[in-house]
């Protein structure tokens, strides 16, 4: 209010109201004719896009979005189906460890016992057999000498038998101990 009262003052001449009040208005035209001109280029410009008609790029542009969106709901699904056979392809790796561990503890110790249990029945068989031709060497008169050559060859099988037993036993089964064929039975 102090303002107004000033401006109203005596104090000022009539001039100086008036050049005032002359002023006043050339700053409301000036407003005015800036936004004039800012309506008249907002019109220029809507009637330029009203008149140039649609973009003849929009529906090839809108044929390659629906296409790239398709693309992306493809490779969604792919991806859950991947992410679902990569969940499965390692609960089945984590299977497969403790099924080979088993399988090799369980399996090549079984082979392992069998292919021992078939070199002592190759020896069992051998040495029968050597006691055998000791037999028939002892009835046959001048039989003896074939008995000594086969002998070396039978007891070179026998040993070569007891090394590969003792190669599969490794301590886990020892192998049998059998007493040597003597000549005097």
């Amino acid at each position: 209010m102090a303002d107004k009262e000033e401006n109203e003052s005596p104090q000022q001449t009539p001039e100086a109201r008036i050049a005032k009040l002359e002023k006043g208005r050339l700053v409301n035209w000036i407003i005015m004719a800036v936004l004039a001109v800012f309506v008249l280029v907002e019109a220029g410009v809507l009637i330029i896009y009203a008149t140039q008609g649609p973009d003849p790029r929009v529906p090839e542009n809108t044929q390659r979005l629906e296409l790239i969106l398709d693309d992306i709901k493809r490779l969604e699904v792919a991806f859950e189906s991947a992410t679902a056979y990569n969940e499965n392809a390692e609960r089945l790796e984590g299977k497969l460890e403790r099924i080979m561990t088993t399988i090799q503890l369980n399996n090549f110790s079984a082979l392992r016992k069998l292919m021992i249990e078939q070199e002592d029945s190759y020896q069992q068989f051998l040495t029968a057999m050597q006691q055998g031709m000791y037999d028939i060497s002892r009835m046959v008169k001048g039989s003896r000498t074939w008995y000594e050559v086969y002998k070396e060859d039978l007891d070179l099988v026998i040993g070569d038998s007891n090394r590969r037993e003792e190669k599969l036993g490794t301590g886990l089964i020892e192998p049998l101990k059998r007493e040597p064929v003597s000549k005097d039975n």
